[in-house]
């Protein structure tokens, strides 16, 4: 999905009916609500794609009041890959999350930034946690699961 397709595409529910995002939102009630885009929108305008991503918020706050939802910055790449592109790069990863992390008002929407936890001394994603330079091998997700589960109890708070 992509900010500008995220209310347009169907996916497939665990009954097998396929439907929208903004269908799946109304029927049913979420108490929490993950969101994680962006990566592939580094090449659209940035200023559209960030209010892009603010109308999104305003429709599944509006369809979803009581949600508490988490924007969840998009992870790193390694710095070996970052110096290769000029567009899909770590300077341009941190802005994007900076700005939708600035979306979040501390309330009932969050900002979680995972980077952290795979990320090298030079602020890139390690090596030792990727074999593409640019995604998380699955054995680590569990370890971005408790960081996700342990963050989100704290901003409940």
């Amino acid at each position: 999905m992509s900010i500008y397709k995220v209310f347009n595409e169907e996916f497939e529910l665990q009954s097998g009916e396929k439907v929208t995002l903004e269908t799946a939102l109304q029927k049913k009630k979420f108490g929490k609500i993950y969101i994680m885009l962006g990566i592939n929108e580094l090449g659209y305008d940035f200023d559209q794609t960030v209010e892009r991503f603010n109308e999104a918020i305003a429709l599944i706050r509006e369809l979803q009041p009581e949600a508490l939802i988490f924007i969840q910055a998009n992870l790193h790449i390694t710095n070996a890959k970052s110096e290769d592109s000029e567009l899909f790069n770590n300077t341009n990863i941190d802005l994007s999350n900076q700005a939708v992390g600035e979306l979040a008002d501390g309330k009932s929407i969050f900002y979680l930034d995972v980077n952290p936890l795979y990320d090298d001394e030079e602020g890139g994603l390690s090596e030792e946690f990727t074999t593409d330079h640019a995604h998380i091998l699955g054995k680590y997700y569990v370890d971005w699961v408790d960081f996700i589960l342990q963050n989100a109890v704290m901003m409940e708070d």
